[in-house]
């Protein structure tokens, strides 16, 4: 097994006892980098992912506390999972600037050559940051290149801190920083907020009631969490020349974002029946069409990955299956 670029490298976790960010956490201790993992509360970080990672408590809304925190810390490279807006209850103006706009830049400014160099012998990407496919805005083509046209505000404010990063590159040289946006899609597993879909469908399985679910005829880009943690770590682990081509705006990489999906749509019902079967629960439970269709719905073609196909030489699977059976054994692991 060959040895990662990571190995030994400081790492920072932004958002580490999130969703996505616990997968990182996780996926970068196992690679033998050294993992800081920044938490609002250690509390709220599960022991199984938390293990071989140093936790540190940071309250990122303040202002200029991301600055503050990688200055200090010097890490090698970034991975920013941080944001504002998915859960129902985030719903302040405030908020979406600050965590999804504010704490990107100041996160940049930090890394700049002037505020934080890495350590020897590192010439890779120094952000990873997770954008949004919101940032497209409904009708728009999904192409990386595409002008981004979003209508609400968790995609606007993600868009903007996209369009800095761009243009910190482009216009301050003296302040460049190697960073790559990753656009993930429809990202599922162990670890997603209570209420959405894949929660919901593992808490039936303790009831014996009728699940209340949409239609399903809603298309989605599935792709499991653990696919979209190696797809952000092996970006940071490119070489020196893919790395600076992936972050300077070369072709074919002119855009400094890339789309995290599979390239294939798979109807949101075909993936609750593929659910059902892996984990036991009776079809003549799953209640399709007692709920209304959610107003926020996305609906897009399929998500060109070329340019990730490209990068990496993989792609997350296009068939959910694959993650719903390596999601059924980290619960029988005791992940769940």
């Amino acid at each position: 097994m060959s040895t990662s670029p990571l190995q030994g490298r400081r790492t920072l976790v932004l958002g580490a006892s999130g969703f996505i960010g616990r997968w990182v956490v996780r996926a970068l201790v196992e690679r033998g980098a050294e993992v800081l993992g920044q938490v609002r509360d250690p509390q709220r970080m599960p022991a199984a992912f938390a293990r071989g990672a140093t936790l540190v408590a940071v309250e990122l809304e303040v202002n200029n506390s991301a600055r503050e925190l990688v200055e200090r810390k010097q890490p090698d490279v970034v991975f920013n999972l941080a944001g504002y807006g998915v859960a129902k209850d985030e719903r302040r103006e405030w908020g979406y600037k600050r965590m999804n706009t504010m704490l990107v830049a100041e996160v940049a400014f930090a890394l700049g050559v002037h505020r934080s160099r890495p350590r020897e012998g590192w010439n890779g990407p120094r952000l990873i940051h997770v954008g949004s496919a919101l940032e497209y805005g409904p009708g728009s083509s999904l192409d990386e290149n595409a002008r981004a046209n979003p209508t609400e505000l968790y995609g606007i404010t993600k868009s903007v801190a996209t369009v800095a990063l761009a243009s910190l590159r482009q216009n301050a040289p003296d302040l460049q920083v190697p960073s790559l946006v990753v656009r993930p899609f429809t990202v599922f597993g162990l670890g997603e907020r209570p209420g959405r879909l894949v929660p919901a469908l593992l808490a039936a399985r303790s009831t014996t009631e009728r699940i209340p679910l949409s239609a399903g005829t809603q298309q989605r880009d599935f792709v499991y969490v653990e696919d979209v943690a190696r797809a952000m770590i092996e970006l940071a682990e490119l070489d020196e020349l893919a790395g600076e081509t992936l972050c300077s705006g070369r072709y074919p990489f002119d855009a400094p974002c890339l789309n995290l999906a599979s390239g294939a749509l798979t109807p949101v019902r075909d993936f609750v029946l593929a659910f059902a079967d892996e984990f036991g629960l009776a079809r003549e439970r799953l209640g399709f069409g007692d709920l209304p269709p959610l107003p926020e719905e996305m609906h897009h073609p399929p998500v060109p990955v070329a340019r990730l196909q490209a990068a990496l030489g993989w792609s997350p699977s296009r068939d959910p299956r694959d993650g719903l059976r390596r999601m059924r054994k980290r619960v029988e692991e005791g992940l769940a």
